[in-house]
């Protein structure tokens, strides 16, 4: 009867854990299977650097419409610059080597040649 009860309270524990880890994951904090230098971690911050260019322009498109005073564009811009430089900074402190898998291409370069066949792929740019 006690070894159900341990089995049964194990499983809920497990179902527990994958159930609130995206939960917890997505408030910034650092979790088990997330470490520093892991694809998922690379992942999250070039997302996060991405938004951050994307509200870039946007900033710079609500000043020209005449939405933002020169003061409050600059500081806006100013806060969006050191949050870019720390987000690349983390990025390049991330090892090539913990992001090798065996038999398949680095996660980086993988990354790097997407954005190349895209550019390639618009006779436009």
């Amino acid at each position: 009867m006690t070894s159900v009860v341990l089995v049964c309270a194990l499983i809920t524990a497990v179902a527990l854990f994958f159930i609130l880890r995206p939960l917890l994951a997505g408030s910034g904090s650092p979790f088990y299977f997330d470490l520093e230098g892991s694809p998922g971690s690379l992942k999250r911050l070039l997302r996060k650097k991405q938004t951050v260019y994307e509200n870039m322009k946007d900033l710079e498109f609500e000043y020209k419409m005449g939405k933002l005073s020169e003061e409050d564009y600059q500081r806006l811009r100013d806060d969006y610059s050191r949050e870019v430089y720390e987000v690349i900074s983390r990025i390049e402190a991330i090892k090539p080597e913990t992001l090798e898998k065996p038999g398949k291409p680095q996660v980086v370069a993988v990354l790097k040649s997407g954005k190349k066949s895209k550019k390639q792929g618009n006779p436009k740019n």
